[in-house]
């Protein structure tokens, strides 16, 4: 699965069924959003389940639990792509120029990034 796709209230859902492990439809709307319609969330969460993004064991009576069958990491790695590809034109300097800009780093962490970078394998322009 390379590609993920993933929009922003399938993230919010995608988000608790990371942060818990596991969670019934009942758990994960009101972790999203107590307003939303039970048959809402269950309607999204099947989707991503067809998707291939979450599979579900059976619970207590009738209720399934849901946990994510892809990582956070793959979602962050696409989603960032998308990101990298459609504003910054492909430049991981300029989404690194905004991020260094725009964010407050602390000096740990603007030190960690500069040993990221000079840990970094060297590469070959093709």
């Amino acid at each position: 699965m390379t590609d993920l796709h993933l929009t922003q209230r399938e993230l919010d859902i995608m988000s608790v069924l990371w942060d818990r492990g596991e969670a019934t439809v009942t758990q994960v709307r009101d972790r999203v959003d107590p307003d939303l319609a039970y048959t809402s969330i269950s309607s999204m969460i099947r989707t991503l389940e067809i998707k291939g993004y979450v599979s579900h064991r059976r619970g207590e009576g009738k209720t399934h639990v849901y946990f994510p069958v892809i990582k956070a990491e793959a979602a962050g790695e696409t989603a960032l792509g998308r990101v990298l590809d459609k504003i910054y034109g492909g430049s991981p300097i300029k989404l690194l120029a905004h991020l260094v800009q725009q964010q407050r780093l602390s000096a740990k962490e603007l030190e960690r990034m500069r040993e990221l970078l000079k840990r970094a394998p060297k590469r070959q322009k093709k």
